[in-house]
């Protein structure tokens, strides 16, 4: 017999601006600060901005998670 599909509840998957905004705002930060202070080609700019963007996503992610249980 098949195992019933695990469905997920609405706290296990964390909002859009949980997963979208701290990559927004560090993302831009973080370009505009390497910008006015080097001068970087643009995509390494925006690979450094988007590297720690995607980086404060993981930790909002972490701390986010560990306040739902």
């Amino acid at each position: 017999m098949a195992e019933p599909e695990r469905r997920q509840r609405p706290a296990d998957v964390p909002p859009t601006a949980i997963r979208l905004l701290p990559v927004l705002v560090v993302t831009f930060g973080l370009s505009m600060l390497i910008d006015m202070t080097t001068d970087w080609h643009f995509l390494l700019r925006w690979a450094l901005a988007l590297g720690g963007g995607l980086l404060a996503q993981v930790v909002v992610l972490k701390i986010w998670s560990s306040r739902q249980r």
